[in-house]
């Protein structure tokens, strides 16, 4: 929604009040931002302004294309131009927006980038073998597989590092570098930036949820079901902690799938240029 809220933000003073402030840093036109949990948000920011409730989930017309979200967001704000996504680099961002090996990959096997354990929904994550597994696969394809981790999540082995402090400018890549994840946040991110990413799907509907143009893989429903993963158990593989158990033909299908996808971008790239 940054781009919506951006455009009304160039002719009227706007406060953003948002799960994720970091979308909105460095934005010149946003005059203040908030995250959720801000005390006395009501007190101090709500009232006595106009407020204008963005949120996809509270209407049904926003789910499952993104398009559609973009489109009524852009209507809410009364504006005539349907919005696109932007992201405000800083000047040390900039600097750093280029993934510097010749096959780069993103992959994000657990979810999500926000800092609560309460957010990282168990059905939502690939368990760590499974996550290092793909990993080992496509390193021996000659890819470089850059992780998306949260600083207190399991670190897979022989891939490069990068973390939620890093989102804004993972965000800012999503139209550049070819993607896998499960069901987490940032396919949200390349779905905006009109991109196509492999995702690996468990407990979502597919109705509401998916986007059709991502390739979404889903075997079987999960085998076992814990809302959230426990914090003290964080760092372990156990069967009724984590949902997703999918056998080695369906994580090798997810991997096929993404070759191909990355040699399709390829084929396209060239043909372009």
């Amino acid at each position: 929604m940054t781009w919506a809220i951006t455009e009304v933000a160039k002719q009227r003073p706007v406060k953003v009040i948002t799960t994720w402030p970091a979308a909105f840093w460095w934005n010149p036109y946003i005059r203040d931002v908030y995250g959720i949990d801000e005390q006395k948000l009501y007190e101090n920011v709500v009232k006595g302004n106009d407020y204008f409730e963005l949120e996809p989930y509270t209407d049904s017309r926003f789910f499952n294309d993104w398009v559609n979200r973009l489109e009524i967001a852009s209507s809410k704000l009364w504006l005539d131009i349907i919005a696109e996504p932007v992201i405000y680099l800083a000047e040390h961002e900039k600097l750093d927006n280029v993934l510097g090996w010749d096959k780069p990959i993103l992959f994000q096997p657990f979810w999500s980038l926000m800092n609560s354990n309460w957010a990282d929904k168990s059905y939502r994550s690939l368990r760590v073998n499974d996550a290092q597994y793909i990993a080992d696969v496509l390193n021996s394809l000659w890819y470089t597989v850059y992780v998306l981790e949260r600083d207190d999540q399991p670190k897979l082995m022989w891939c490069e590092q990068l973390t939620a402090i890093s989102s804004r400018w993972l965000i800012s890549l999503a139209d550049r570098y070819p993607l896998i994840w499960v069901d987490s946040c940032m396919h949200h991110a390349a779905k905006a930036f009109w991109k196509q990413s492999v995702v690996i799907r468990s407990g979502t509907d597919a109705g509401r949820f998916w986007y059709n143009t991502h390739i979404n893989l889903r075997n079987n429903e999960p085998y076992e079901y814990v809302p959230f993963r426990l914090w003290i158990d964080f760092n372990t593989d156990i069967v009724n902690q984590h949902t997703n158990i999918f056998d080695k033909s369906f994580l090798d299908t997810a991997i096929d799938m993404f070759v191909k996808m990355c040699e399709w971008n390829q084929i396209a790239n060239n043909l372009t240029n």
